[in-house]
């Protein structure tokens, strides 16, 4: 199943530590902009999240690779994570958010600004971020449609890049999941977000995204000077 899955949540997250010792007032007052990058699974944010880290030297938070760190320490945390994420049962939004914190605090005297690749994965994700760091400056979705969004699973298995036990069925589901937990997000980041026509060729896509996140640069003077250009 897939990491921090829609699933209901285990009466085993109970047991996962918390720490409420992470202070995130040098994150708010930093005033360096954070963006989040959903999207189903192959809309391409891998791939769009290295290049935008590149061009404008943000901090790229992919949260599956979070969870995978944490699994890997072998932690008490780490060990209820894995068995949740096995089961396909939900990570709790308290749990993900703070291990998305942490990760920004130690990026934070050398990133320009934070892009999260995946996240939220549901509303209530949403709520506990906005809550307990700030609300994103911008909320980029790329759109692409469902029979598309196969078509790209099935050719990364075809590469091995993705886990070969997967069965059509089981992607299909993933889609599906993710079309019914995305819904209640766009609604609740209106305001701040910005539709990517996730179907055009990367590049065009890419352009798309920057032209999005320049002009929220534009609240942000010393961190809109200082992109690269690729």
């Amino acid at each position: 199943m897939g990491l921090n899955c829609v699933r209901p949540v285990d009466p085993l997250c109970a047991l996962i530590p918390r720490s409420t010792e992470l202070d995130v007032s040098t994150i708010r007052e930093s005033r360096l902009p954070i963006i989040f990058l959903i999207g189903g699974p192959g809309a391409g944010k891998t791939t769009q999240s290295t290049r935008i880290a590149e061009h404008y030297g943000f901090c790229t938070i992919i949260t599956r690779e979070l969870l995978r760190v944490e699994v890997a320490t072998g932690s008490q945390r780490g060990v209820i994570l894995a068995y949740l994420m096995s089961e396909g049962k939900l990570v709790p939004a308290d749990v993900m958010v703070e291990l998305i914190k942490a990760r920004m605090l130690g990026s934070l005297e050398t990133s320009r600004g934070f892009l999260l690749s995946g996240f939220p994965r549901e509303k209530a994700q949403c709520k506990h971020f906005d809550e307990h760091i700030r609300p994103p400056d911008l909320v980029l979705y790329l759109y692409v449609r469902e029979s598309l969004l196969m078509d790209r699973i099935l050719a990364r298995t075809i590469t091995a890049t993705e886990r070969q036990s997967r069965n059509f069925d089981e992607n299909m589901q993933r889609i599906k999941d993710h079309e019914k937990m995305v819904k209640p997000i766009l609604k609740y980041y209106r305001k701040r977000l910005v539709v990517i026509d996730g179907e055009n060729d990367e590049t065009a896509v890419f352009e798309e995204i920057c032209n999005a996140i320049d002009n929220v640069l534009e609240n942000f003077p010393n961190t809109s000077t200082v992109k690269t250009v690729n």
